[in-house]
């Protein structure tokens, strides 16, 4: 029979089913097309072993007038300028205050202090820098003065840091009277809350499938024994921790997850942490430090035992173990800010670890939810201005050096009338102004969603409008608030949550000219955007868009696959990309069965091609004055900057990537086909460099696919003699190892026709 040559439609199209889409290919990771062809995509490398702290969320490099080249780095804990491979904290101090006498109280055994000072303002995870406290306890001066991180948060008046150190006797009061202590800006979210409230979750508080039995007997409101008719089905699990934790970890790998439920609470020493995912052997969307523990890092080894949670009337009640229908150990009363009191026998006793929404005990108290902290960043010259998204406005001043903080925008010399709360900040183009979108009103303090401000001309801190400068304001005319802006060549484009508008520079006496692009058309997230040259790319809740001077729905081929399991909850996570090295844009988003970025989708504007992937990312630069993409991600429980697009590792690890097609048959698939040999054209480089070839078949299109044959190919490979027989067959071409890039050409098989039966 002559070889049958196989051509595959560029792109990658999950429209429809793998037959439905016959001589198409139908998934992918880590590859890209280019002029209709796939190959690998180009590895990465950490741009230094130094980390920092908390996920990266925002970047932005500008480079100075002696061609000094900086990044701005903004996290839920921090923000740096990157310079050189090291991270330079700049994240600026919201007070500094004079501590009373002795403020410090010790725990025996370790280094958790109790701070006391009165109206704080701390929320937990934030930051503050001592000054002047003397030795006391054991604690030495170097644990105490240095920049320590608030484990617990008791009440206005007094939190918990833990110093590393070792209190001696502890009960002890301490410090000295000369303690200046350097409150850092609040941190904010890493993961979105969201609401709660009348219509939120299950009406009830329940899930259909809670576990319910009865108490056996009565306890009183001291007991710390449980007795129910039947513990069946109250869960109990106990294992070791697989790997260190420190107070930054974000996931716990633990030896065996098998028996723990798929969220809950765990107990590690005497810190508990609730966990909202489990994959695998990994828990994450974690609550470190629940249940008024305090915040600790852990040793690989260490017990990781099951905290379960059950509701008798009003109270809650946590228990780690259980002795046949007896719960009696780790047994805490009046949890989670519920009473203990007594409960007569027969009362119903719930399994309440999945309780959720209005009018149950388990739940929180009713809010409208948190969104994760943002930034947005430009840089003036060679300074920067950046702000919290729905937060203060700051500025940070090259000549003042790396090791300055920055500080607010109200604050600078000369400033008149600055916003104090803004949703995010830009400097225009050409005409030079700070803008300020969904900001504070002249004179006002409360933030107005829909109001834009701007600064006078080459004057960033000037925003007083006056008959002789540029300053002035403007609110949308429609929609509820501003949720995006993105600068063009010739314009700006603001999305509200119903509609786009134009902002474009006009001259005095309006400075600014605002326009309705489009209605009913919005933006999945704040950073869902990317511009390219003059084209904008973005994501809304439905669709992918570009503008061009209008408004298109890009043609998507991967559209199905990525809104039917996507997880919008987190789309303050998702955030656009553009690859100007390959005309690539990318989005990436968090998965429905996850609370994190974990895929993204990937177009090529040139050539109208899909593809998806795996790669974990949460911010990215495209390159501009560095020759490379940067990108922010993690590795080992730490967040480094990656280069993109460097070499074929994975940061010197294998990189996985494959491209597989959709199902193909001969004819109309009336007849089986035998597959006798494959001719492979790639173009391979790397020195032993390898992909294997991998050929699935089946018979029906409902039916799994089995691995028939998986087929090794180097450079020097003519042909692969395999035996396959089937209706339906699939091609798999993947990589595996280190140091190889490919690129693959025309598939030719030796295909005959073999039967109906």
């Amino acid at each position: 029979m002559p070889l049958a040559r196989i051509v595959f439609k560029p792109g990658v199209n999950r429209e429809t089913t793998s037959y439905g889409s016959e001589n198409g290919w139908y998934d992918s990771d880590l590859i890209r097309f280019r002029k209709g062809r796939p190959e690998k995509m180009g590895g990465w490398s950490r741009l230094s072993s130094t980390s920092f702290q908390g996920t990266g969320r925002s970047l932005h490099v500008w480079a100075a007038l002696d061609n000094s080249q900086f990044m701005g780095l903004g996290t839920e804990f921090k923000f740096y300028i990157e310079q050189g491979g090291g991270y330079n904290d700049i994240t600026p101090v919201r007070k500094t205050v004079t501590l009373g006498t002795n403020p410090f109280y010790s725990t025996a055994g370790n280094g958790i202090i109790t701070v006391t000072d009165i109206a704080h303002g701390a929320v937990v995870n934030d930051f503050v820098t001592y000054s002047g406290a003397t030795a006391f306890d054991g604690l030495t001066t170097s644990d105490l003065n240095k920049e320590q991180q608030i484990t617990q948060v008791i009440d206005a008046n007094t939190y918990k840091v833990n110093t590393g150190g070792t209190a001696s006797s502890g009960s002890a009061n301490g410090g000295g009277s000369s303690i200046s202590a350097e409150y850092q800006i609040n941190t904010g979210l890493n993961t979105v809350v969201s609401g709660t409230g009348f219509g939120a979750g299950f009406w009830g508080g329940v899930v259909s499938s809670y576990s319910a039995t009865t108490l056996a007997s009565g306890i009183s409101d001291s007991a710390t024994s449980i007795p129910l008719t039947s513990a069946t089905y109250f869960e109990q699990a106990s294992t070791t921790l697989n790997g260190d934790i420190t107070v930054f970890s974000s996931s716990i790998v633990l030896t065996s997850a098998t028996a723990f439920p798929d969220k809950g609470t765990i107990k590690i020493n005497s810190e508990y942490i609730r966990y909202g995912t489990k994959n695998s052997n990994t828990l994450s969307d974690l609550t470190r430090n629940s249940d008024g523990s305090s915040i600790a890092g852990h040793t690989s080894g260490d017990t990781v035992t099951f905290v379960g949670l059950i509701n008798i009337e009003d109270e809650l009640i946590l228990y780690t173990g259980k002795t046949g229908n007896t719960l009696d150990a780790g047994v805490v009363r009046s949890a989670r800010g519920t009473s203990n009191v007594s409960h007569s026998g027969g009362v119903v006793v719930k399994e309440a670890n999945d309780f959720v929404g209005w009018g149950s005990p388990a739940t929180t108290t009713a809010s409208t939810g948190q969104n994760i902290r943002l930034w947005s960043q430009d840089n003036w010259g060679e300074d920067l201005a950046f702000s919290v998204y729905d937060g203060t406005p700051y500025y940070w001043d090259k000549t003042l050096g790396l090791t300055a903080r920055a500080t607010d925008l109200a604050s600078q010399s000369g400033a008149s009338d600055c916003p104090t709360i803004t949703r995010r900040i830009m400097v225009s183009g050409a005409d030079r102004h700070l803008i300020a979108f969904a900001c504070n009103a002249q004179g006002e303090t409360d933030q107005d969603l829909l109001l834009v401000r701007w600064s006078s001309q080459e004057a960033p801190f000037d925003w007083t409008p006056t008959a002789t400068n540029t300053a002035g304001a403007q609110r949308i005319s429609s929609g509820s608030e501003i949720i995006s802006a993105q600068k063009t060549r010739q314009e700006i484009l603001i999305w509200t949550d119903a509609n786009l508008h134009a902002m474009r520079f006009v001259g005095p006496p309006l400075t600014f000219g605002f326009t309705l692009l489009a209605s009913n058309v919005s933006i999945v997230g704040p950073n869902a955007v990317t511009t390219v040259g003059d084209r904008v790319f973005w994501m809304d809740r439905e669709n992918f868009y570009a503008y061009t001077g209008r408004i298109e729905i890009i043609p998507c081929t991967v559209l199905r696959y990525v809104f039917d399991d996507i997880n919008l909850n987190q789309s303050f996570k998702f955030f656009a990309a553009s690859n100007r090295m390959f005309d690539e844009v990318f989005w990436f988003y968090v998965s429905s069965g996850s609370t994190e970025i974990d895929r993204y989708a990937k177009y090529n504007y040139t050539e109208g091609t899909w593809d998806i992937g795996t790669m974990v990312r949460t911010a990215w630069v495209d390159y501009s004055i560095h020759d490379n993409p940067r990108a922010a991600g993690s590795a080992g429980g730490n967040e480094y900057i990656y280069i993109q697009e460097t070499g074929t590792n994975a940061d010197g690890e294998a990189m996985n990537s494959y491209i597989q097609s959709a199902d193909f048959d001969l004819g109309d698939g009336n007849e089986f086909m035998f597959i006798n040999r494959l001719i492979p054209d790639v173009d391979l480089t790397g020195t032993g460099a390898t992909v294997d070839y991998v050929v699935k078949t089946r018979n029906f299109p409902g039916s799994a696919l089995d691995t028939n044959s998986t087929s090794a190919v180097t450079s020097s490979t003519d042909q692969n003699f395999l035996r396959a027989r089937s209706r339906q067959a699939v091609i798999r071409i993947q990589s595996t190892t280190t140091d190889v890039a490919w690129t693959l050409g025309d598939l030719r098989l030796d295909i005959r026709p073999d039967g109906r039966r």
